[in-house]
């Protein structure tokens, strides 16, 4: 039988918890054409919710989902964000005479892959004109699209902030002075790297500063992932009390991704058919010794005053006061401050609300067990 929960890539459909409300608010903003900044933590299925909404809005909106993420120059990001384009159209069934009819500057190819379907590339060597002047071409092509068609075109950029890498500020300026024309085109921008995102649409010198909806989102409430897990395991021929369903949301701080991970060793462990206290703990087990070399490897990557930090933050949220600095070795606010940073930027730490936590529930706990005294 299937199992009934998924993690490590983007869900919809049943395998999808909730957020009704979200999804219809963030509808209602792509129809009136409001570009759209969400933000949130790792984890928390940003991509799922976009796509399930870009799903729900199948009839109305072409989509074009462009994954900033894997892309580490302008080249890169030239070619991922022209491929998302026409990966677009050729979902759509669109004939490749017309996708390829788009471009001008950049030239695309296709060709049919084993699978059958239609794979598009992109070869630089043959264009004319600069890299800078093909995305020129690019920004334009969103609004160009959505004339031709007569429907809104939303263009989704997920993990946005990684083009903080590319040229400075440079290249936030010239994309801003494209998109902030368009009308038939609108925009989401995603991030989870929030201290660095929320920096970008924050700060008044910086391009995109309020060119969008700012849309923190938040945890799934308890009760919905606590219904959630029943009608899961019910549909999988199995049982769970709401009692230990919530001590599976509350080891896994009500993020999606872990929620789904540890119900999905469960199930698949479990003998009988309803689930008891002590399954739960030897799934937990099975994940912190299947994780046990990835969190070594972050903790023995931190300097010593980080691993204290680390450590305090198993702890409490206080790390700032003074009795909690003496108690754990902390020193100084200012390397306090200097220790948090280095820790968000890696992707160990998220403030929230001025307050500081490890990012994943699991390390948290593998921390607990192995390293905090």
């Amino acid at each position: 039988m299937v199992n009934p929960f998924k993690y490590g890539e983007p869900v919809t459909g049943e395998y999808f918890c909730n957020r009704t409300g979200e999804i219809e608010e963030l509808k209602s903003y792509i129809k009136v054409g409001q570009n759209v900044f969400i933000y949130s933590n790792r984890r928390l299925g940003k991509t799922s919710l976009i796509k399930m909404v870009m799903k729900a809005l199948a009839e109305e909106v072409i989509a074009i989902y462009v994954d900033v993420q894997r892309a580490s120059s302008v080249a890169q990001f030239l070619e991922i964000y022209s491929k998302a384009i026409t990966q677009a159209f050729l979902t759509r069934k669109e004939k490749i005479e017309k996708i390829a009819n788009f471009f001008r500057r950049v030239i695309p190819s296709f060709e049919v892959g084993k699978d059958g379907n239609w794979r598009v590339s992109f070869d630089f060597s043959r264009t004319k004109v600069g890299i800078e002047r093909a995305l020129e071409e690019v920004y334009e092509l969103p609004e160009k699209i959505a004339e031709d068609y007569k429907k809104r075109v939303v263009v989704i950029f997920d993990e946005f902030q990684e083009i903080s890498q590319f040229d400075g500020k440079q290249f936030e300026k010239k994309m801003r002075s494209f998109i902030q024309h368009h009308s038939r085109a609108c925009y989401i921008f995603m991030g989870s790297k929030t201290h660095i995102i929320l920096e970008m649409f924050s700060n008044p010198a910086r391009a995109f500063y309020k060119s969008a909806r700012v849309y923190p989102l938040p945890p799934i409430c308890t009760e919905e992932l606590v219904n959630f897990i029943g009608e899961r395991f019910n549909w999988g021929n199995k049982k769970i009390s709401d009692l230990l369903a919530k001590r599976i949301v509350e080891l896994s701080k009500n993020i999606p991704y872990y929620v789904q991970m540890l119900c999905s060793i469960i199930w698949l462990n479990v003998k009988e058919e309803e689930v008891k206290a002590p399954d739960i703990k030897d799934a937990l087990e099975e994940i912190l010794l299947s994780q046990n070399e990835l969190f070594y490897s972050w903790y023995d990557f931190c300097s010593p005053h980080q691993r204290a930090v680390l450590s305090a933050l198993v702890k409490t949220d206080e790390i700032f006061s003074q009795d909690n600095r003496l108690l754990y070795n902390l020193s100084s606010s200012a390397s306090v401050q200097t220790s948090l940073r280095a820790l968000m930027k890696n992707g160990l730490v998220a403030r929230d609300n001025s307050k500081y936590h490890i990012v994943d529930p699991f390390f948290q706990i593998w921390l607990e067990k192995n390293v905090v005294i």
